[in-house]
């Protein structure tokens, strides 16, 4: 990708509709950018980690606070990414890219993000009752908590049931808003609305490629979980060695998905180069 500097507005391209089979490449290529600077990858992925256990100490503060900064690290992602792209060394100031343009705009991203959740939450709990909120706030799905006893069969309402189908009806394309929109924001000066318009309408173009993106990461899960298991099962250091593969992978796995932002960005917005490849005709 030949950029020069990002944080000076570059005209708003259109974005290009691709495959299905783009979506798992996004996974490869940012497989590809991680191995190049593996363990500035990790350190990131530990600080993010950190930096989310000390907010959410917090209580109701913290957890607001790093949402609403998190598209400004998400930016910070692209820039690392982009440099080991160019074939540079991903140092820690590429994680802080964020803070040195458009901050405001990109928290206002994160605010509005924070504010449709809650939206999301309302909406919810009008069609499920409080029991969504109890359940969200204790971190299951809507209706997984209403066993009484452990071990006991939990028992779904319909209206509970519905209250999570809706949430994720409406959650979607909330996070398919917030997709592109930081980088949009960073690399091509666009104001947040407009931003996050963009970024819908470009991943709704391109849901084939999404739907192939998210069905790659849950399959290598699936796998992930599958071998875990069969590790557990060996006498003795069975556990140890479950826990310790586990870890390896979340290494790899965790920083690929942040850095698969920038390459579903570079596929979709950023001209035909060797980075990216040709545009690929839109399915009739």
């Amino acid at each position: 990708m030949d950029a020069n500097d990002r944080g000076a507005a570059a005209p708003m391209p259109e974005p290009r509709v691709l495959r299905a089979l783009r979506g798992a490449q996004w996974l490869v290529n940012a497989y590809a950018l991680f191995r190049r600077n593996p363990g500035a990858w990790v350190l990131f992925l530990l600080s993010l980690l950190a930096a989310i256990v000390l907010t959410s100490l917090l209580k109701v503060v913290g957890p607001l606070v790093f949402g609403l900064v998190f598209p400004v690290f998400s930016v910070g992602i692209a820039l690392a990414a982009q440099a080991a792209d160019r074939g540079e060394p991903v140092v820690p100031a590429h994680f802080f890219g964020g803070f040195r343009s458009s901050t405001g705009d990109l928290v206002a991203i994160g605010g509005i993000y924070l504010v449709g959740q809650l939206m999301i939450v309302g909406v919810m709990m009008a069609i499920g009752g409080a029991g969504v909120a109890q359940d969200m706030a204790a971190g299951v799905a809507p209706g997984a908590g209403q066993a009484s006893t452990p071990g006991a069969p939990v028992v779904v309402s319909g209206a509970m049931a519905l209250a999570g189908l809706v949430g994720l009806l409406l959650l979607v394309p909330l996070l398919l808003a917030t997709w592109f929109a930081p980088l949009l924001v960073y690399f091509h000066g666009q104001k947040p609305i407009p931003s996050l318009l963009a970024s819908l309408g470009a991943a709704l173009r391109n849901w084939r490629a999404f739907m192939m993106c998210f069905a790659t990461l849950l399959l290598g899960m699936l796998l992930v979980r599958l071998v875990v298991s069969v590790l557990a099962l060996i006498p003795g250091i069975g556990p140890i060695l479950a826990m310790a593969f586990l870890g390896m992978v979340v290494s790899v796995i965790a920083p690929v998905g942040f850095i698969a932002f920038y390459t579903s960005y570079v596929d979709v917005f950023e001209p035909c180069d060797e980075a990216a490849p040709a545009e690929e005709p839109e399915a009739q």
